[in-house]
């Protein structure tokens, strides 16, 4: 017999910081707590993750929308580089670099 499932909720942002710091007033482990919660691990664990990198991140620079966090770049080309070569390096989390010439 197949058991009812509950209804799929998207949380926040905020509403994941507080579950986040529940566990940490908890004592217990991030395993047992979301056992206790029925939650999954992984979410919870990609959740402290996304939460702990985006304080990182300068609030003066980053615009607030409704769902979405933009950071504003400056934008100091006046005048397109004499050269038609062109270089492009993005850093990605976890060190990695992505590197682009022309």
């Amino acid at each position: 017999m197949n058991q009812p499932t509950k209804p799929f909720t998207r949380l926040t942002p905020e509403q994941w910081q507080q579950i986040i710091d529940q566990q940490m007033a908890s004592g217990l482990s991030q395993k047992a707590f979301c056992q206790t919660q029925n939650i999954s691990l992984a979410t919870f664990t990609n959740w402290k993750r996304k939460l702990k990198s985006d304080a990182g991140i300068d609030s003066a620079n980053v615009i607030q929308t409704s769902e979405r966090e933009w950071i504003e770049l400056p934008n100091e080309l006046t005048e397109p580089p004499a050269s038609p070569d062109w270089h492009i390096e993005l850093e990605l989390p976890g060190g990695v670099i992505l590197r682009m010439r022309h």
